[in-house]
């Protein structure tokens, strides 16, 4: 069973990023993490730690989670689903992290919905949610 993540809507996204002063991050990379431990089927991703990470850290653990996960969405997750690893982009994410975290978001979330996407409809062999 192939599990598939939210598809979200990346203006939506930023939007609530800004609206929710930062808040709508955090909970953002939970639900990432967590999408992503059930896609990759692998038990030592701890959802709950990365997030009290970046809290306990005052944000400066997100920069590793960005690269961290970051390696994994543009790397391994493509692989997965048989598309074509497309150009690492990690150390790029990890950058504009530390000047425009909204744009990091958006760039990481367009990564995840075409994965999510070319997984395909069917629903005998996937779990599906799709967030506005």
């Amino acid at each position: 069973m192939i599990y598939k993540g939210t598809v979200r809507s990346i203006p939506m996204i930023v939007v609530l990023i800004i609206v929710t002063c930062g808040i709508y991050y955090i909970y953002w990379i939970y639900k990432t993490t967590e999408e992503i431990k059930n896609f990759m089927e692998r038990e030592d991703i701890n959802p709950t730690l990365e997030l009290i990470l970046s809290i306990v850290t005052c944000g400066l653990y997100t920069f590793y989670w960005i690269y961290k996960y970051g390696k994994m969405v543009n790397t391994e997750m493509p692989k997965k689903v048989g598309m074509e690893s497309s150009e690492d982009n990690t150390i790029l994410l990890v950058i504009l992290a530390l000047f425009i975290s909204p744009v990091t978001v958006a760039i990481f979330q367009d990564k995840l919905n075409n994965i999510w996407n070319s997984i395909g409809d069917n629903s005998d062999n996937t779990t599906s949610n799709i967030e506005s």
